[in-house]
Order: structure tokens, then C-alpha cells, then sequence
């Protein structure tokens, strides 16, 4: 935006700022907890299983309370309530010396991360102005897709230079900063009550088609998501043939398919609004899933993980597009924290249970399988939406022909829809 020629800050601009900081300082986080458990706790797979679930399950669990709160005293409150929270629980990491208080502190720390990320993706509904839903789901995207490849490379340089308790101090400055932008942001205005009806559980969201819609597709390629996770690694080493320097690759392209998404939406955002471009998000996940996980060659996997990245990062602000317009303003918060909540259950149902059919039926089989899932998904969705479209749309009124007089002369004029 500009102001007599000259560009600000606006409060979405440090709301993005803020949220992307919170999501380096998440990720770079699990990564330090993960190195610390396995190379100086020497801890097994167990516990790794474990400090998944105490990352992911309070998001889950508590989604319905979070969300409760952050519409009752607002979403900045909660930000900074729970990103102090995220700092004190990483500065506590450093001096953890048994699993099991590792475990804790990644416990209360995943709590602070089930506040927190909901608070931040409400907050735009409680910027001065009512920022467009389109334009913030955009950059929210882009705030949530950066710390794929900024997180995990913070804690790669942090525990190379200064070793796993340094980097969490530097984690924790990081979190310190973000929260600080929630303090930066100033006043907020409480949405309007939309009505009586505007008094919503997750039975009366599951009950609109298009919020329901978006909900259900979020955990089906949450599920995915987690179903690869666990078996990509093993994917490269023993389908592509490759070390870990190409998986590292892999997950790099998968990040700038991510952020090259956002470019896309700033550039044709007017798709956004259509009913479909959700669903197709979905299938093209499918694509490039299927693309990437069946084949033997680099180039070729290469080129399905990109396809994919583009595609999760168009499906995240289509589906927080739909979430937002299908709830009253006044809910957002609990649609957000219902909406982490999905994504959460992805990581702790899907890896362990891909792990099990894998070892039987081996790794390309099943995640192709997974891949056909989600693509079948998308496109039930996608004819759903077509024969609700026909169904709703309204037939034209009658218009008179150039010249007629009589009863004809009486009907609607055509009205002008440019």
C-alpha cells in the first residue's frame, strides 16, 4: 500500500513478519529437540514416536477451548501470552539432561504452539480495515511456507556452528522477536456479531458444505503428509539410489514450490474465488505426489516434487479462504484452531501406520496408493461442487426481445453484471 507515494507498514505486512518468525523459530525448534534426543539422549524410535505426539497432540486436544479463547479476549492476547510462553519453554530446553523432562518441556511447548499459530491466523479478522480475506490468506500462506526452508536451515547452521543448547537460545530470540510483532500491531477491532446463528460448534461447521469441504480435505492430505514423511527418506535411499545430499535437494524444491505458489496468487488471485480452485489444489497434490514417489529417476522426481510444493501452497490459502467465509468473523478463531487441529492429526495417526503397511507391502506401493487417495478426494469434491453450482444457480429473467410490445414489453430487463 502507499500513502502520498510513499509505501508503510501496514498491519498486515508485520502481521505476516511475525508469523513467519513464529514459524522459523517452530520448526528449527523440533529439529534441535529431535537432534538432541537422538545424538546426545541417544534415544530410540519410541521416543521419537513420543515427542511427535507432544508436539502435535495439544493441537488437536485443545483446539476447541483455543479457539473459544481467542474469540473471547482476542487473538494479539493470546499471541503474546503464548509466544512468552514458546520463549521460556525453548529457554528451558537447554537445561534439560533426562528424556523424560525433554519430553515435558517439548509437551508445554506444543501447547504454547496450539495458541499460538490459531491467534496468528485469526488476527487478520481484527485488523483495522477488515483486510480482504483473499489478500491475507495469500501472504499468511507465504508466512506459513517460508519457515519450511528457513527453519530447518536456522537449526542446521546453529547446531553446526554452536551445538544444540546455543541453538536454542538463538530459537528462543527468534521466538522473542515474533511475539514482540503481536505487541507492534497496536489496536485491534472486535468483529461484529453476526446473529444468533452466528453461535457455532464444530457440528454447525461441518454442517456447511463449503467449510466442511475444506476441513475434510485438509485432514485427508494431512494424512498423506504424514504418511510420507516417515518414508521419504527411505524412498531416496532405496528406490532412487541416492544419499542423504539428494534428500536434503528434494526438500528444498519441495520448499520453493511452496513460496513460488504465493507468486502465482499475488499475480492471479481472482482464481481464488472460484469454486473449484480448491479441489483442484487437491488433485495436482495427487499429481505431483504420484509423479515424485513413482519413479526411479532423479529428474523426474525431481520435477513431481515441485508440482507438489506449488500445490500444497495453493491449497493452504484455499482452504483458509473458504474457512473464513464460511464462519461468522466473529468465530474465526475456532475455525482456525479446528483447522490446526486437522492438520496436527495428520502427524501423529499417518507415520506409524505407513511405517506398518510399508514393511509389508513395500514403500512405493503404499504411498502411491496414498497419492490415488487424495486424488480421488479432490475429485469427488470437485464434482460436488459442480453439481452443487448447478443446482443453486439461478435461471436468467426473461428479457424482451429488441422491438416486442405487449406482456412481452413487461418482462425483467437484462441487467448489466460488468
Amino acid at each position: 500500500m502507499s500513502d502520498g507515494g510513499t509505501r508503510r507498514l501496514t498491519p498486515l505486512h508485520k502481521l505476516v513478519f511475525g508469523q513467519s518468525l513464529i514459524g522459523i523459530a517452530y520448526w528449527a525448534l523440533l529439529i534441535v529437540i529431535e537432534s538432541k534426543a537422538t545424538f546426545t539422549l541417544r534415544e530410540d524410535a519410541a521416543y521419537m514416536a513420543a515427542i511427535a505426539v507432544a508436539w502435535g497432540g495439544p493441537s488437536v486436544l485443545l483446539s476447541h477451548p483455543v479457539g473459544r479463547i481467542i474469540d473471547a479476549v482476542g487473538p494479539r492476547t493470546v499471541g503474546v501470552v503464548a509466544s512468552g510462553a514458546a520463549v521460556v519453554t525453548t529457554l528451558a530446553m537447554i537445561v534439560t539432561d533426562t528424556a523424560p523432562l525433554l519430553w515435558a518441556v517439548t509437551l508445554a511447548s506444543g501447547v504454547a504452539r496450539a495458541f499460538a499459530q490459531p491467534a496468528a491466523d485469526a488476527m487478520p479478522s481484527w485488523l483495522p480495515g477488515r483486510v480482504e480475506h483473499v489478500e491475507s490468506s495469500i501472504w499468511m500462506g507465504f508466512a506459513t511456507s517460508l519457515p519450511f526452508i528457513a527453519g530447518p536451515t536456522t537449526a542446521a547452521v546453529c547446531i553446526a556452528l554452536w551445538g544444540t543448547v546455543s541453538a536454542f537460545g538463538v530459537i528462543a530470540a527468534i521466538s522473542l522477536l515474533g511475539g514482540l510483532v503481536f505487541i507492534l500491531l497496536g489496536a485491534t477491532v472486535r468483529p461484529a456479531s453476526e446473529g444468533a446463528e452466528s453461535r457455532i460448534g464444530v457440528r454447525a461447521l461441518m454442517a456447511s458444505f463449503t467449510v466442511a469441504t475444506a476441513l475434510v480435505l485438509t485432514l485427508v492430505t494431512s494424512l498423506a503428509n504424514g504418511a510420507f514423511r516417515p518414508l521419504e527418506p527411505l524412498y531416496v535411499r532405496e528406490v532412487l539410489e541416492r544419499p542423504a545430499s539428494t534428500f536434503a535437494t528434494i526438500e528444498v524444491i519441495f520448499g520453493i514450490g511452496l513460496l513460488g505458489a504465493t507468486v502465482f496468487m499475488l499475480r492471479w488471485k481472482h482464481l481464488l474465488d472460484h469454486p473449484r480452485f480448491l479441489p483442484l489444489s487437491v488433485v495436482l497434490i495427487a499429481f505431483g505426489e504420484a509423479v515424485y514417489i513413482g519413479t526411479d529417476q532423479v529428474p523426474v522426481a525431481f520435477a513431481g516434487v515441485f508440482v507438489w510444493g506449488i500445490a500444497v501452497g495453493l491449497f493452504g490459502p484455499a482452504c483458509r479462504i473458504a474457512l473464513l467465509r464460511g464462519v461468522s468473523s466473529e468465530h474465526h478463531g475456532r475455525a482456525m484452531a479446528l483447522w490446526r487441529a486437522m492438520q496436527a492429526t495428520g502427524s501423529l495417526v499417518a507415520p506409524a501406520a505407513s511405517g506398518l503397511i510399508a514393511a509389508v507391502v513395500g514403500i512405493q506401493a503404499i504411498l502411491l496408493v496414498v497419492s490415488a487417495l487424495v486424488g480421488v478426494s479432490g475429485a469427488l469434491v470437485w464434482s460436488l461442487v459442480g453439481l452443487r453450482t448447478r443446482r443453486t444457480t439461478p435461471r436468467a429473467p426473461a428479457t424482451a426481445p429488441e422491438g416486442a410490445w405487449g406482456p412481452m414489453a413487461d418482462a425483467e430487463p437484462a441487467r448489466d453484471r460488468t
